[in-house]
């Protein structure tokens, strides 16, 4: 075999070597945003308001971080601003984030000055996956993506009605865990359109649901949850799922608000972002080696077949 004739196969051959594995997409900083537009609480005892969220290093590992509250109406006179209450959310967050190391705190949590307004975002090469909002302290919250479409941006939400008992009864502290709501209004109301209201009084949090389903078409019951929720010793924060939710998989909004005026009810707002930054992968580079080498061989064994051929 001519050696210019295999140095030509060779370098053909050789040249995607050097062809990375995998190349991974790092994800820019505030392509993941929600923001929580909070109010001042209803209820007139210590009433819990916590918030999940939860992030990946792009490729990598899951973290989380909670914030958790406890907000009492009859604490804040009627001078408090709004973002008084807000302020302290925002800190409970940033408490909560002090157990894990700089390198995996993968979000920011900013208020803007003298707003009522919570901002969780990415940092560059983290991807935000959920956030979870607790609140048992009816207290009016709208959310939004900053002027993003929930569903243009891939973005999954889900209202779970629950309990305030399910968080707040001790047992031999308390009284008998209601199993109904007692008496109120919850209104959702989704970007401008006419909001819609349903009386509490009396009913399951799965009949309440069921109600929620009816006006409003985007909406579906789900007896499944929108994501797994987090498994934890700590029942007055995160309960079971119980059985159903309002899911909006594909809602074509800008911002959804809920306000519930019955202190025997809670909500869990529930946000699933798309999670699609994985690496993108490619031939690795001991498979190249080994086409390589098997190129290469079949180029030996074909020239000395064909110079054997030349000889006889």
């Amino acid at each position: 075999m001519k050696r210019s004739t295999l140095a030509i196969i060779l370098t053909l051959c050789s040249s995607g070597v050097f062809v990375q594995s995998a190349f991974a997409l790092t994800t820019p900083a505030e392509q993941d945003k929600l923001r929580i537009h909070t109010s001042m609480p209803r209820r007139t005892s210590d009433s819990l308001f916590s918030y999940t969220a939860e992030w990946r290093i792009d490729d990598g590992e899951l973290y989380r971080s909670t914030g958790l509250s406890f907000l009492n109406a009859h604490k804040f006179d009627d001078a408090t601003q709004p973002y008084a209450v807000t302020k302290k959310l925002l800190t409970s967050m940033k408490d909560g984030m002090i157990q894990l190391d700089p390198n995996w705190r993968g979000i920011t949590i900013t208020q803007p000055p003298e707003q009522a307004e919570l901002i969780i975002a990415n940092k560059n090469g983290y991807s935000l996956t959920t956030v979870t909002v607790r609140d048992y302290s009816n207290q009016g919250l709208r959310f939004d993506l900053a002027d993003k479409n929930f569903n243009a941006d891939g973005v999954q939400v889900a209202l779970d009605l629950v309990f305030s008992a399910d968080v707040e009864y001790l047992d031999g502290f308390s009284s008998k865990k209601a199993l109904t709501a007692s008496q109120g209004e919850i209104e959702i109301k989704i970007d401008d359109q006419k909001p819609i209201h349903i009386k509490t009084d009396g009913k399951t949090t799965r009949e309440l649901e069921q109600e929620i389903v009816k006006q409003l078409s985007i909406s579906q019951l789900a007896e499944t949850p929108l994501y797994p929720g987090m498994v934890s010793n700590d029942t007055r924060n995160n309960k079971p799922f119980d059985g159903s939710e309002v899911q909006f998989l594909n809602l074509a909004a800008k911002s959804i608000a809920i306000d519930i005026t019955d202190p025997a009810l809670g909500v869990l707002a529930k946000f699933k972002f798309k999670d699609e930054n994985h690496s993108v992968k490619v031939v690795e580079p001991r498979f190249m080696l080994g086409a390589l080498a098997l190129t290469v061989l079949l180029a030996i064994v074909y020239f000395r077949r064909k110079n054997q051929q030349r000889s006889i």
